[in-house]
């Protein structure tokens, strides 16, 4: 006898709660209340392949068949899959990034952020952005994944496909993408990360190369920006920089999570509307995209600051705990938290209190902040700083 799928139960909305509202201009559903945030990244009634249906909706057929490589290879990558499979898929990166290992990272992290501040000492202007946040992002992920690669090259990289990923329709950006992926595939051969993963088939070597591109891309981009805004956000004011720089119990962390609140490297996630359904009053339909906030705002809103002091350490946001648990949705909710938070909060702190030792007297040039236009990334072009001499 046939089994039949176990029925979808429905969401459960609070009293209130905002109902998902349709984008016009972005042709898809904009969910912006936190609490139905939550429920829809981590409900079986809306699916994580967003690239499929986006190859579907905007790439035309002849270029999907042009770029299927490239097309098959973001679908490999297990943030686009759901259970049971991205269980399985995601357990060994999760258990690689251990909260023990990432520890144990901690002295390298600081090798690697005063080469970094070295070089930022070197230059002229002074710019934080290439030479100390992409530096550490780039040198941190290179050492845990085992490739040989500059920061510039790998940061070209996560640029070219974020740009594909943005902007499907375009060929021009499809071709530069795949391009990537054969570079990307060519540098994780014999790369040490891979070494405890299937490669016995073509199947497994595709998907284990996915897994570990995609590794690489999301250490870099985020964790860039969320290192920028955090020496932005602390250079701009004195008093907090002064707690900084004193290296007050909490600060330093509590400055992080500030950080990550209200200038969020990542402001929304994609998700696919599984089954027809109806959310306090809005008509979803199966293979609708829907963009989920991770800030409470919709796409055009501008981000604002949560209520934290970060002098102080009283923050309306629980303080960073076990996975999936912290109150806001930076990292994701659910089985899809970002594996790498860990890893991005350690780099930010390191990088604090390595600036706030060697150069204690920095400060922000003028005009020093150069945001980049992406909507749904929120990070700095350049940062530029006047580092006051060394300690």
């Amino acid at each position: 006898m046939a089994r039949t799928a176990a029925p979808v139960p429905p969401l459960s909305l609070a009293d209130g709660v905002r109902a998902p509202e349709w984008d016009e201009g972005l042709e898809c559903w904009v969910v912006a209340d936190p609490r139905l945030a939550r429920q829809v990244l981590n409900h079986p009634g809306f699916a994580s392949g967003t690239f499929e249906r986006s190859f579907q909706l905007y790439m035309a057929d002849a270029t999907r068949a042009e770029y299927r490589e490239l097309t098959e290879f973001l679908r490999l990558w297990f943030v686009q899959a759901d259970a049971p499979e991205h269980t399985a898929l995601r357990r060994p990166v999760q258990r690689m990034l251990s909260a023990s290992y990432v520890r144990s990272l901690t002295p390298r992290v600081e090798e690697i952020t005063q080469e970094c501040l070295t070089r930022l000492a070197a230059t002229r202007p002074c710019d934080v952005m290439p030479a100390v946040a992409e530096g550490i992002s780039g040198e941190v992920m290179a050492h845990v994944v085992g490739v040989d690669v500059a920061p510039p090259v790998l940061h070209e990289w996560s640029r070219t496909l974020s740009l594909f990923i943005g902007a499907m329709y375009r060929r021009d950006h499809a071709r530069a993408a795949q391009r990537v992926m054969v570079e990307m595939t060519g540098a994780l051969a014999g790369a040490r990360a891979l070494a405890d993963f299937p490669t016995d088939t073509p199947e497994d070597r595709a998907r284990t190369n996915a897994t570990w591109a995609m590794c690489l891309f999301g250490g870099l981009e985020t964790t860039a920006s969320l290192l920028g805004s955090t020496v932005l956000t602390a250079l701009g004011d004195r008093e907090l920089w002064e707690a900084v720089r004193a290296d007050r119990p909490g600060v330093v962390e509590n400055l992080v999570e500030s950080v990550l609140v209200s200038r969020p490297p990542l402001r929304h996630l994609g998700r696919v509307v599984a089954h027809d359904q109806e959310i306090a009053g809005a008509r979803l339909r199966a293979g609708d995209l829907v963009l989920v906030s991770l800030t409470g705002q919709g796409p055009l809103d501008e981000a604002t600051p949560d209520a934290v002091c970060p002098v102080t350490g009283a923050s309306a946001a629980e303080p960073a705990g076990a996975e999936g648990t912290d109150r806001n949705l930076v990292f994701g909710y659910g089985p899809h938290y970002c594996v790498g938070a860990p890893l991005a909060r350690l780099e930010a702190a390191v990088l604090l209190r390595s600036l706030a030792r060697r150069f204690p007297n920095a400060r922000l040039s003028d005009e020093a902040a150069v945001w980049g236009p992406n909507l749904s990334y929120v990070g700095l072009d350049h940062l530029y700083v006047d580092l006051g001499g060394e300690a």
